[in-house]
């Protein structure tokens, strides 16, 4: 479904990401995970045609996002840094003049998703008075709303309450339980990826350092909080 093949990309002369290759199969649930300044985002970006990297490609579905943006985001949906609304306009209404800008939908697609994010009683109300986990919740029903065969979420818990947290995170299994969407978690936070991802690809200072389910992780170090310190943070325990 996605492969990044050796991406890299500096600003100036600081490296963001190096050389990163990775491979993330159809019906995956896989965390990216790093540190603040690690590198995710800038990948990210990459994967969304947003930056372009200075060297390597990135293919979704077997589409080269530079040289086939249009079919290789066809059928992704994304969360990327703070979502931005008109808030002044009902939440149905920014889904309706958002999904004009990229793929039209039905009503009833539209009412499918609201439904499915529970937001099905406040619609209707203005974005303003939305708290940051409706507006969360209002994001990924736009991500949703494509049809997606991929969904990538950057730092979907940011700025959560624990209740909020739990709910996000209750609806992500669920999107990966019942509609087998390919979904790319990006966090710095272990305990949420932990949770939600089998499998996961760690970066520090734009570096591959690991990248493969958490049972192949824990037993070079006892125990998860301990491989978190010593590889993602570059702490020994």
């Amino acid at each position: 479904m996605l492969r990044l093949e050796n991406l890299t990309k500096r600003f100036g002369h600081r490296p963001a990401v190096e050389n990163l290759s990775l491979e993330i199969p159809a019906g995956s649930l896989y965390g990216l995970l790093g540190h603040n300044g690690a590198g995710k985002s800038t990948t990210i970006g990459m994967i969304l045609g947003q930056v372009i990297p200075d060297a390597g490609r990135v293919l979704i579905d077997g589409h080269d996002v530079r040289r086939e943006r249009a079919a290789a985001l066809r059928h992704v949906g994304a969360i990327f840094e703070t979502p931005s609304f008109y808030d002044y306009l009902s939440g149905r209404r920014n889904l309706e003049i958002l999904c004009s800008y990229s793929a039209p939908t039905t009503k009833e697609d539209q009412q499918r998703v609201i439904e499915l994010v529970r937001l099905k009683d406040r619609i209707d109300d203005p974005v303003r008075v939305y708290s940051h986990g409706m507006r969360q919740r209002l994001a990924l029903a736009q991500a949703l709303l494509p049809r997606p065969s991929l969904l990538i979420l950057d730092e979907p818990s940011e700025g959560l309450d624990p209740e909020g947290i739990y709910e996000m995170r209750e609806l992500i299994l669920r999107l990966h339980r019942e509609f087998q969407l390919t979904i790319l978690i990006c966090s710095h936070l272990l305990a949420e990826v932990e949770q939600i991802c089998p499998k996961v690809a760690i970066l520090r200072n734009g570096r591959l350092l690991f990248n493969g389910a958490w049972r192949e992780a824990a037993p070079e170090c006892g125990d998860l909080e301990a491989f978190y310190l010593k590889t993602v943070r570059g702490i020994e325990a």
